[in-house]
């Protein structure tokens, strides 16, 4: 180990004497890629699809609001989605199917197709129980697969042109998150293993290859270095009541599906890993997560020690993926729960930064410090908006812009929980609602950098946007 130190400082002492052959930062003249804001012109094409609670006598309703005044836009019957609702648009985001109940039970559902451009509603005679956990078109926007249900868990695809169910089938847990295959041929499943007596985690989650067609099983895998779920803290421990604070931890890795081949990413919460589930050649592969070093840094690293992350009372990731299936960027946070001088508990949340991670190896391009909690990425992959409640002091959000094109962080907006949503003619705007009291609820439509508001009320009735997946 000497050795190595004596050998380290001589080449330090080298690379100091030795002139720089060239610039370590980026060129100045590099131009940034230029972005247009919407030009809003109060019709159908600049609007953005809204839901509005109106009470338990009307439920959710359905109607296109002007995004340059925050208010309807006349002419447009609105239509009724029930008490709760779930949905999915179609690709090309013409058709919006609505999985829609009409009271608090998780009975009765039914599908309801919303032709959007033409305002027009066709409900399908199909009844769904249990609620959905996850709702996907197939690429040709002709087949809707639906997993749904409590401690019964269905797998329903329904072909919504000849409105029938082509093929169900029940599933041993819920499905997390869908997705059809390119080819629209075949169905890619995650699921967690739940222990539905005492919700906690019974195994490591499972990923599945299932035929649309008749949702026969083509492949599955179990991923052992994943874990996601409850977990009690002593092992030994039985029976564990997973509401009582100090008796177990909840892990949430961040899961993502590629939006340009068969694959699916999961980004492990409590250790420095990156598992890929490669659907078309049917493999799984993790690595570690590291930063990308050069050899000297390399070469520094190894007398450095190893790192090990703290996990309190649970630990969650969140991921968006870009658009080129390139990065992955990812926030998370620590939370931890501790009794107070007055004996009562607390929760301690510590964000735990934003991470970029290159898909094709899993190393770490660049980590940002910001005490964000959750995250969207703009259609284009432009922006990420990075958002959290802010403190008890003011008790209102943020949001803070993230540049990808400049990777800096551009502007704060106080006020603000702002995620993309697109304008009916595919453009898209950053939209904001929160509220701090039953009865008072603040909405925003700004530009997309967020550098102005373009519509700004406050409203006794909540709005709630029909944004990006």
């Amino acid at each position: 180990m000497q050795i190595l130190i004596v050998f380290l400082t001589f080449l330090l002492i080298l690379t100091a004497c030795v002139a720089p052959t060239g610039s370590t930062t980026a060129p100045t003249d590099v131009s940034e890629p230029e972005f247009a804001t919407p030009l809003l012109n109060g019709t159908f094409g600049t609007s953005l699809l809204v839901t509005e609670w109106r009470g338990n006598s009307e439920g959710n309703v359905l109607f296109p609001l002007d995004s340059a005044t925050g208010t309807a836009l006349p002419g447009y019957t609105p239509i009724s989605l029930g008490h709760t609702f779930f949905h999915a648009f179609s690709p090309d985001r013409d058709t919006l199917a609505v999985v829609s109940f009409p009271n608090q039970s998780n009975t009765q559902g039914s599908l309801v197709v919303i032709d959007v451009h033409a305002w027009k509603t066709r409900h399908l005679a199909l009844e769904i129980n249990g609620w959905v956990n996850s709702i996907i078109f197939s690429p040709d926007g002709k087949r809707l697969a639906i997993a749904h249900g409590d401690s019964r868990y269905t797998l329903t695809i329904i072909n919504i042109e000849q409105e029938r169910i082509t093929a169900q089938s029940k599933i041993e847990s819920f499905v997390s998150h869908l997705k059809f295959t390119e080819n629209g041929e075949a169905l890619m499943l995650y699921r967690p293993t739940i222990n539905s007596p005492n919700g906690m985690t019974a195994g490591p989650p499972q990923v599945l290859l299932l035929d649309a067609a008749d949702l026969t099983p083509r492949w599955s895998a179990e991923l052992g270095e994943v874990h996601d779920g409850i977990f009690a803290k002593d092992e030994n421990a039985t029976p564990v009541n997973i509401y009582e604070p100090g008796q177990a931890f909840y892990i949430s890795p961040g899961l993502v599906f590629a939006p340009n081949r068969d694959a699916f990413y999961v980004v492990h919460a409590d250790s420095e890993k990156l598992t890929t589930v490669d659907f078309q050649s049917q493999t799984v592969e993790t690595v570690e997560i590291q930063t990308k070093l050069t050899w000297f840094e390399r070469l520094l690293a190894m007398t450095a020690g190893i790192a090990h992350a703290k996990i309190g009372d649970g630990i969650t990731r969140q991921v968006v993926i870009s658009p080129d299936g390139q990065y992955l960027y990812i926030v998370g946070v620590n939370s931890t729960t501790f009794e107070d001088n007055q004996g009562n508990w607390q929760m301690e949340q510590s964000p735990l930064g934003l991470e970029i991670l290159k898909t094709s190896d899993g190393s770490r391009v660049d980590r940002i410090e910001t005490d964000t909690t959750e995250l969207s990425l703009s259609p284009d992959g432009r922006f990420l908006y990075l958002r959290n409640w802010g403190d008890s002091q003011d008790n209102k959000p943020w949001t803070e812009i993230f540049d990808t094109a400049s990777g800096k962080l551009v502007t704060r907006k106080s006020g603000i929980s702002g995620m993309p949503a697109l304008l009916m003619n595919r453009e898209f705007l950053l939209v904001s609602t929160y509220s701090t009291a039953e009865t008072s609820h603040h909405m925003s439509v700004l530009e997309p950098d967020g550098s102005s508001v373009l519509a700004e009320w406050t409203d006794s009735k909540y709005v709630w946007w029909l944004t990006m997946p």
